[in-house]
């Protein structure tokens, strides 16, 4: 959806709150168009976010190949999955959680959002519990916190 967004307005939903609407009505119209076939056909349709990382950058030859170069959507040699804020865009994680947390509902298939961590929380578990309540708050259906467990990006610390 990034890449959607990028090339319709120029901006991605992590940088802009028309962009985050214009994502949320895309996606809820890919539901509504599952919910409905679901209905006609008597199958199960569903709308599915994918983490699927081996996709992600398979695809982006291809699409430079036959689209050309273009800044924010095929100038990566990989796309950033389903809704997912790029890792590159500087954000807070709350933030992201914030914006993130508004697709779960409309992925009725699955659905991941993930938080990277800049060193452990073991010695500060009260903090790690702030961002689980925050996820809860922004309804993340299915989450990850992802920590280096032996060096501190941020003071080089290492166990």
């Amino acid at each position: 959806m990034l890449r959607t967004l990028i090339a319709l307005i120029g901006k991605h939903h992590g940088e802009d709150e028309e962009a985050l609407e214009l994502g949320l009505r895309i996606i809820k119209h890919l539901r509504d168009y599952c919910d409905r076939t679901s209905e006609e056909t008597g199958l199960n349709f569903v709308a599915y976010a994918t983490p699927a990382e081996g996709t992600s950058g398979r695809f982006v030859p291809k699409d430079r190949e036959k689209y050309g170069l273009i800044k924010g959507v095929t100038d990566k040699d990989y796309y950033t999955n389903s809704y997912h804020i790029p890792v590159y865009y500087e954000i807070s994680m709350f933030e992201k959680i914030r914006i993130e947390g508004k697709f779960h509902s409309l992925c009725n298939g699955g659905h991941i959002s993930y938080v990277e961590l800049p060193s452990t929380f073991e010695h500060n578990l009260d903090a790690f519990e702030k961002i689980i309540k925050w996820m809860k708050e922004c309804d993340i259906g299915y989450a990850g916190v992802n920590f280096p467990i032996d060096e501190c990006r941020i003071c080089g610390y290492r166990e």
